[in-house]
C-alpha cells in the first residue's frame, strides 16, 4: 500500500513533465551561484542582456496580484518557488539531482535517512540479497528463528513435563 501511495505521489509531483531545472530555465546540474543568479538579481551587479533573472521574471509573470483570478497562473508560481527553494538547499539539490521528485517527497516526510533507506531497499542488489536468504535459510524470512524448520519450536507436553519434573526433583541450594 505504500509503495502505490509513494508512485501516486512521484506522478503527483511530476504532473508537468518538467524538471524543477527545466522550471527554473536552467541546465541540469546548475551551480547554486547560477540558480542565485536565476531567481534574484543583485542591485550592484548589471542586468545580463538576454535572459534577464528567468525564475524571478517567471515569477513576476505568473504573481497572483499581476494575475488575480488566474487559477493556473498561481499554481505556476507556486510551482517556480518551489523549485527554486529545492535547487537553493545543497542537501535538498543532492537528493533531486539523484532520485528526483520522488526523492524530495521523501526527504519531506521520512527525512534522509528515510530516503536512503526507501532507495537501498528498493534496489535490485537489496532484493536479490534477500531472496538469496530466503533460498538458503528455507524460509519466509531470514530471522524466523527455525519455527518452520522444527529447531526451536517449543517442546512437547511430554519433554516439558520431564523437563518441569526435574526442576522440582533437584535438591535446593544452601
Amino acid at each position: 500500500i505504500m509503495a502505490h501511495h509513494l508512485d501516486e505521489a512521484a506522478r503527483q509531483l511530476s504532473k508537468s513533465g518538467k524538471t524543477l531545472y527545466a522550471l527554473l530555465e536552467l541546465k541540469k546540474g546548475a551551480s547554486p551561484e547560477d540558480i542565485k543568479k536565476a531567481y534574484s538579481h543583485s542591485p550592484s551587479t548589471p542586468h545580463p542582456p538576454f535572459g534577464y533573472c528567468l525564475g524571478r521574471r517567471l515569477a513576476l509573470k505568473y504573481h497572483p496580484d499581476k494575475n488575480p483570478g488566474d487559477a493556473q497562473a498561481a499554481e505556476i508560481f507556486k510551482e517556480i518557488n518551489t523549485a527554486h527553494s529545492i535547487l537553493s538547499d545543497p542537501k535538498m539539490k543532492k537528493i533531486y539531482d539523484r532520485h528526483g521528485s520522488l526523492g524530495i517527497y521523501i526527504y519531506e516526510h521520512f527525512g534522509e535517512d528515510g530516503v536512503r533507506y526507501y532507495f537501498l531497499m528498493t534496489s535490485c542488489w537489496f532484493k536479490t540479497l534477500v531472496f538469496l536468504c530466503f533460498l538458503l535459510t528455507c524460509c519466509c524470512c531470514c530471522c524466523c528463528c527455525c519455527f518452520c524448520c522444527g529447531r526451536l519450536s517449543p517442546p512437547s507436553e511430554e519433554v516439558a513435563r520431564r523437563y518441569q519434573q526435574n526442576v522440582q526433583s533437584q535438591p535446593p541450594k544452601a
